[in-house]
């Protein structure tokens, strides 16, 4: 009977991670003898992983396109060599937890051991998040306009925006983006995950700091002003 129950698991799983678990399972004798397949659970939260991914390449592909057809004259920038060390530091963030989260079960440990159940309850759940906070982003990036720039910058003609999204937090693109990858990690459920998302928080706390300094320089007591009555990146919280 157990050799059947591998066999189904081979036949209706074959995602390495899925077959160690529940081989797993079976050694403890969590799984009544009589049952000679296994639930699709993993397999749901695979197609919601599926699905942020499509939503996360959808953002990024609209976001540069963007980007690109917007471009404005710059005032005053950060230097060169910050912005691609900035960068460099998110692509290392994302390459590491990509590779992580793609090796073999025995490899890294409890990094990679999921700790987050893997339901339809938290997959429903990681996707709408993920879905809610790209979306957050979107609007936000739409109420900046022209005044948007990957890097700490002012444009010519700046203007102080605190309509829209900007009148709950300061900066609602990286609350957006934070709180996409958020849902993502649910659906990923691993602590690799958690430590990826707390670096780029800390990248982007980093970059909020430089933009600050250009626009309090830029509009003086209107942003000390608009600094004081709203929070930077959660409402009432920080």
């Amino acid at each position: 009977m157990r050799c059947m129950e591998l066999f189904c698991l081979r036949a209706h799983q074959p995602q390495a991670r899925l077959i160690n678990r529940e081989r797993t399972r079976i050694r403890k004798g969590s799984i009544p003898t009589g049952i000679t397949c296994f639930p699709v659970r993993g397999e749901n939260v695979d197609l919601f992983i599926l699905a942020a991914a499509v939503i996360w390449i959808v953002f990024w592909v609209y976001w540069i396109s963007v980007a690109v057809m917007n471009r404005s004259p710059t005032k005053r920038q950060q230097s060169a060599w910050s912005g691609i060390l900035f960068r460099l530091f998110i692509m290392f963030v994302v390459v590491s937890a990509f590779v992580s989260f793609s090796s073999s079960p025995a490899g890294p440990g409890f990094l990679v051991t999921r700790v987050i159940p893997d339901t339809l309850i938290t997959g429903l759940g990681g996707t709408i998040i993920t879905l809610a906070g790209i979306g957050f982003a979107i609007r936000a990036r739409l109420y900046l306009g022209k005044n948007w720039s990957s890097m700490p910058a002012i444009k010519v003609g700046h203007e102080l925006i605190r309509n829209g999204p900007y009148r709950y937090v300061r900066h609602p693109i990286y609350t957006g983006i934070l709180c996409g990858l958020a849902g993502t990690i649910i659906l990923i459920g691993e602590p690799i995950a958690v430590i990826g998302l707390l670096l780029i928080l800390l990248a982007f706390l980093w970059k909020i700091r430089m933009e600050e300094q250009y626009l309090l320089e830029e509009f003086g007591n209107a942003y000390a002003r608009y600094k004081s009555e709203v929070h930077a990146l959660i409402p009432f919280l920080l």
